[in-house]
Order: structure tokens, then sequence, then C-alpha cells
């Protein structure tokens, strides 16, 4: 079992200031369902969770105080309860909105309100066209809000950030923080803010650990870049009118796999590093979506709802050109083992909204439940020596489980999530 061994951690100077406590009650929907519409909040809330000087409800807290006090966790409208509630959960301010679908179009809205007097300080309210697109809107809504709260922007840090870790790991981790992308040693726990746009979302890190392909909006749409490891020679992949997201490297460093809505629904491309051959993989009716790189090159994994499975998304295994794919198991944000036989998985079992780790060969009946607390688990990543997979959790910061122990530990404290993992340069 691995000992603990924590890292001291510094904090900014902004992310030590005592912030103000928000409450995000879940959303109502009016003709969509509230499920959506309670996503919509989770989504508001884990952009939230990116601001450090801000702290949130727990959902649980929240859910445990409005149960006893027989209040809805949806539809605080008048000032009155809106005091009582935020007395109640020791919050200075609630958010609460909801979720319209009218003509095919979704509104997300939602007001800030002070805890205190019951006034709304901020309204804040977009269009989706599409369901796909709520994701974006929130976040744009989220900030917002977090501009209306006082939060500090992010800081350029002067020198070398040192994180907490939990167990002795060798490689690199890049992740997402507060708009940006960041690397993390994990043996020495010394990381580094490599982008400084607070506009960049999802990475991804060769194996060798010499380039890295990452999302952002620093153009106006969310578009691929590349960049080296330390966060220099920044350079523009592919930049088009439409999203570009969730970028994944083949393992000799050529070429890079994604999903974009170009085609009106989520399909897979891919495209070499010098911005020629833009290759279509996928082309089909149903969401196919975050693309995984086998390590011999030859298969690619992702995410889609084309199957006839009813509870969501399916793991399915193609060949590298978009040919012959296949059912591997129902789940999300597949990735593949270093030896190329299992694939890592999250997929929510019991279908009560808790995503667990699973791993399974290229046959469903292969899968192992590897965790069975709930949570919110997503971008499970091995480590090279394929004995560790590192996830992020509830939207909160970076996990990790070990295969040999079965335990799982805590990588990161700053509200780190979406990690990839390569070779330490």
């Amino acid at each position: 079992m691995h000992k603990l061994t924590p890292l001291l951690l510094i904090l900014t100077a902004a992310a030590a200031l005592a912030g103000p406590t928000i409450a995000i009650l879940d959303f109502e929907a009016v003709g969509c369902s509230a499920e959506l519409a309670r996503g919509a909040a989770e989504l508001l809330r884990a952009s939230l969770s990116e601001h450090a000087e801000l702290t949130l409800v727990e959902r649980a807290r929240l859910a445990e105080v409005m149960s006893e006090q027989a209040l809805a966790l949806s539809g605080v409208v008048d000032a009155d309860t809106a005091v009582e509630v935020g007395g109640l959960l020791g919050a200075d301010y609630l958010l609460v909105g909801g979720v319209t679908l009218l003509g095919g179009r979704y509104t997300i809205a939602a007001r800030f309100v002070d805890a205190a007097s019951g006034e709304v300080v901020i309204g804040v309210q977009d269009d989706a066209q599409v369901e796909r697109r709520i994701p974006y809107v929130c976040r744009d809504l989220a900030e917002e809000v977090a501009e209306a709260a006082g939060a500090l922007p992010v800081e350029t840090p002067t020198e070398e950030t040192p994180y907490l870790i939990g167990l002795d790991l060798e490689g690199t981790v890049i992740f997402h923080l507060a708009g940006d992308i960041h690397a993390l040693n994990l043996a020495s726990g010394v990381g580094r803010q490599l982008t400084f746009d607070g506009l960049s979302w999802q990475s991804a890190i060769t194996p060798d650990g010499r380039r890295i392909a990452f999302s952002s909006k620093r153009g106006g749409d969310l578009d691929l870049y590349l960049m080296d490891p330390d966060g220099g020679d920044q350079v523009t992949l592919l930049d088009t009118p439409h999203i570009e997201d969730a970028p994944c490297w083949s393992p000799d460093g050529r070429r890079v796999a994604f999903h974009t809505e170009r085609d009106g629904n989520w399909e897979i491309y891919s495209i070499a590093i010098d911005g020629s051959e833009l290759q279509r993989l996928t082309d089909h009716g149903a969401e196919d979506s975050y693309p995984s790189w086998s390590p011999d090159g030859e298969r690619i994994a992702f995410m889609t709802r084309r199957g006839a499975y009813t509870g969501g998304y399916e793991v399915y295994v193609m060949n590298a050109d978009g040919s012959d794919p296949r059912r591997v198991a129902a789940g999300m944000y597949p990735s593949w083992s270093p030896d190329g036989e299992s694939l890592a998985y999250v997929h929510d079992h019991d279908g009560d909204g808790g995503f667990d780790l699973y791993l399974t060969g290229l046959d469903d009946d292969d899968a192992r439940r590897l965790t069975d607390d709930g949570g919110a688990k997503r971008f499970p990543r091995f480590t090279a020596d394929g004995r560790t997979i590192l996830f992020d959790d509830a939207h909160i910061d970076i996990f990790a489980y070990s295969l040999d122990t079965a335990d799982v530990y805590r990588v990161t404290w700053n509200g780190c999530v979406v990690p990839s993992y390569g070779e330490t340069r």
C-alpha cells in the first residue's frame, strides 16, 4: 500500500483570501427533463469550483438541510425564502435558476441572490440552440456569476508552484485549472502553469512528453493548439468557426484525433500536426466523441450514443481510419492501457447519477468494476506502468486508483480536472 507523502502546498495570495460561500440549488425544468436541469446546475458548479477563492456548499449538505426543512432543492423564488435558506446553509449567496426548452431552443437563466437581503445581485441568461451547447453556455454564465461574486482573476505565477500529492508516481500529468492548462511533475510534486488566456480547456500530452495539444477559446471559438511541455512554442493547429475539442495523440505523435460538431452533431476527425490531412473518421447520426488512440496506433476507442443501450453512452472501438466500429461496453471516456489490452472507462451502472471506474478487455464480458462510491468520475488515464489510473472526480480534483491495492488517493487539492498523462521531459 502506498504511503501518503504530502508535499508543501503553497497557495496564491488570491486563493488564500477567504471568499464568499455560494449555495447552488438544482435548476427548475420547464419543457425539459429534471435531470437535464440539474445537470445544468452541476455544470455551473463545476465551473465556479475552478475559482479557488469561492467556497461552494456541497450538494450532499444542501440536500440534507433542505430535506430537514421540507424545502425543495429547486425553485427558491422569494426574498424571504432565500434569506432563510442562506441562513440554514451558512451561505453568502444563492444561485438559483432554470432551464426552459421552447421551440427547440434551450434557455438557461440564473439569479445570483444575496442571502442576507434576498436581493438579486445579478441575473444571467443565455440560449443553446442544441443540447450539446449547454455546457459551453453554462461555462460562460458561471464566469459572469464569479465576477459578480468578486472572484479574483488567476494570477500569473512568478515561480513554480508545489502541489499536494499523496503517493509516489513518475511522469507528468497535464490538467485544466481555472481556465488554463497546467502541468504537474508527479515525482517532485512541482506544477507549472502553461497557458495564461483563461480560455483553455482540454489537453493531451504525447506519451513521450514532448508536445501538448489543447483546446482554447482564445480565438473566439473552441479551437485546437499545440505547445511544448514548458508552455513554449504555442501554435494554432486548427482554427475554424466550429468547435474542436478533446484532442488525443497518435502514439507516434504525428496526428491528433479530436471531436467536432462541424457536421451538425459530434463526429471524430484526425489531423496531421502541421495542419494538413484533415480526415473524418466517424459519420453517424448519433454523437461520437472523446477519442482515445491505442498504443499500437491501429485503433481508436470513443464514446457514442449510436447503440441500442438505453442508459446513455457506450464505448466503441474502430480502426484508426474509422472503419469497423464495434461496441465494447456501456460507458464513457475510454482510455487505453499501455499494453493495448484493456480500456478504462466510467459508467453509471446503478442509474443513480454516480459514475464509477471500470476496466475491460475488448469484450464487454470482461468488464470489471473498480470503484463503488458513486461520485462523478471522468477522464481515466493510465500511468506508464499500467498499474495506476488517474481520473477527476465530481469536477473537484484529480485522484488515482491503484490496480495493485484498490486504494484511491487524492493527487491534487487545487480544483484540477481533465487529466492527461505522459513522460516527464
